[in-house]
């Protein structure tokens, strides 16, 4: 009996046993059924993170003192003024992203999508309500992300090992949420959310990157899943 000698896919025995999301980074993920691949891997996957900025030092008794104007040197004479410091324009520093290697208690943060937007046959219309929840535990209540942001998210700059980029910034609640529930008190913890192509539907990423009509985002979606073979 003659074998073939024909080489052997190595692809061909690959099976999918399960799809996960993981919509914050280093949060908890979500099983989902079926998945949208984008142009920068699955929708919706570490669309959010978590990023670090230490709190400004505050400024002690020694650096607040101004010489008194009442002193004199030894010949009488009052001294005269130090010159005013020069200015320097500080460059603003990246917000640094968090992981479960340094906050263990992130892989306990439950995150929850409304079903029907992470279905590929969505029709891409987000319920007025749409939003992201996150649970922890010991927090007395969930916090709940808007989808679509009623205005544009103010942009801060994040880091990611090597990279450096602009996000949009959750707000002043998704901060005092996270940075209570990890016990920070020399830093502040903000969510994030990525602004660029892929990961986020146009329902979801247009809003928060700029203002969008019906219409406008309607076109966006028509336009992403005849890209994607859907439409």
């Amino acid at each position: 009996e003659k074998r073939s000698t024909r080489p052997r896919d190595a692809m061909s025995d690959v099976r999918v046993s399960g799809l996960t999301i993981y919509p914050v980074k280093s949060c908890a993920g979500i099983d989902v059924d079926a998945v949208t691949v984008t142009e920068t891997g699955f929708m919706y996957d570490r669309a959010w993170m978590l990023v670090e900025s230490r709190k400004p030092k505050a400024r002690s008794e020694e650096e607040a003192r101004v010489p008194s104007e009442s002193a004199e040197t030894d010949g009488g004479t009052p001294p005269a003024p130090p010159p005013p410091p020069k200015k320097r324009r500080a460059k603003p520093r990246a917000s640094v992203f968090m992981t479960q290697r340094t906050e263990p208690k992130l892989a306990l943060v439950r995150v929850k999508l409304p079903s029907e937007v992470l279905s590929p046959s969505w029709d891409g219309i987000l319920p007025p309500d749409a939003a992201m929840t996150i649970t922890a535990p010991g927090m007395p209540s969930a916090l709940e992300v808007p989808l679509a942001p009623a205005s544009p998210l103010p942009r801060c700059k994040v880091g990611v090992w090597e990279w450096e980029g602009l996000a949009g910034d959750e707000g002043s609640e998704a901060s005092e949420w996270f940075t209570r529930y990890l016990g920070k008190t020399k830093s502040v913890i903000r969510l994030v959310r990525w602004l660029g192509d892929g990961a986020l539907p146009p329902a979801v990423a247009a809003p928060a990157r700029r203002t969008a009509s019906i219409r406008d985002l309607a076109i966006l979606e028509i336009k992403a899943r005849t890209r994607r073979g859907t439409g």
